[in-house]
């Protein structure tokens, strides 16, 4: 008799083992889906502030353009004068790297 009650337990002990392993499978897919959804939250917000980014750079870049060709209009020969000055600086540059 003492064998039977031991046949049970180890058998209560099985199904319970069991049911636990079940029991922690279930949590870390519930974690692995916790995990994903925030990174991909994440990424979401990451890639909106990154498309932000961009729109302030570009309109930045357009509204410098926009004086840069508001200057080369106002002043037409000393814009000539920089580019040529600024020419010749680069060309010092490149050629003394030879």
């Amino acid at each position: 008799m003492a064998e039977r009650d031991l046949n049970k337990d180890v058998d209560a002990i099985k199904a319970d083992l069991d049911a636990l392993r079940k029991d922690i499978s279930s949590v870390l897919e519930t974690i692995k889906g916790t995990a994903k959804n925030r990174a991909e939250t994440e990424i979401e917000a990451l890639q909106k502030r990154i498309n932000q980014i961009a729109s302030d750079v570009q309109t930045s870049g357009r509204d410098s353009l926009r004086a840069v060709e508001g200057q080369i209009g106002d002043k037409p020969l000393v814009s000539v004068a920089v580019a040529f000055a600024i020419g010749l600086m680069l060309g010092r540059v490149f050629d003394h790297r030879r």
